[in-house]
């Protein structure tokens, strides 16, 4: 009898911890930081440092995000019709969440950003993936 008690305490607690749902992965994708949408504020030019608003370029464009940093995608509207759209992922290559690269998957290209006051964005002129453009436009979004 003293033997059976163990053996069916055991049982008992190996049957109860398989009862228990465990998630798959465990895994929590954090959205994109440069999720929502973003108008286009301004264009600083690179070697001029020449800064015109978004009305003296003679277009409005608006850009939007969706997703998490590991994939999403996104869409850009000039003047109001659709341009571009492109799946999307980031990296941080000095930590944070606060700048770091985008990707864009249908181009194979990148750019540089800056999310300032979790607000305005700044993103560098677009570029082939890998390289580094030593001058280039800065464009500046506000989050709508």
């Amino acid at each position: 009898m003293n033997r059976l008690k163990p053996i069916a305490l055991t049982t008992f607690l190996v049957l109860l911890a398989l009862s228990c749902e465990r998630p798959v992965c465990g895994c929590v994708f954090p959205p994109a930081p440069v999720n929502g949408t973003w108008e286009l504020t301004s264009i600083t030019y690179g070697l001029t440092q020449k800064k015109i608003t978004a009305s003296e370029a003679g277009y409005t464009e608006t850009i939007a995000y969706d997703g998490h940093v590991e994939a999403g995608k996104f869409k850009r509207l000039r003047n109001g019709n659709e341009v571009e759209a492109s799946d999307f992922s980031m990296s941080f290559p000095d930590g944070g969440t606060t700048n770091g690269f985008v990707m864009y998957h249908n181009d194979k290209t990148q750019q540089s950003f800056e999310i300032r006051d979790g607000k305005l964005l700044y993103l560098s002129e677009r570029s082939p993936q890998g390289v580094t453009m030593a001058d280039g436009a800065t464009y500046e979004y506000q989050r709508k």
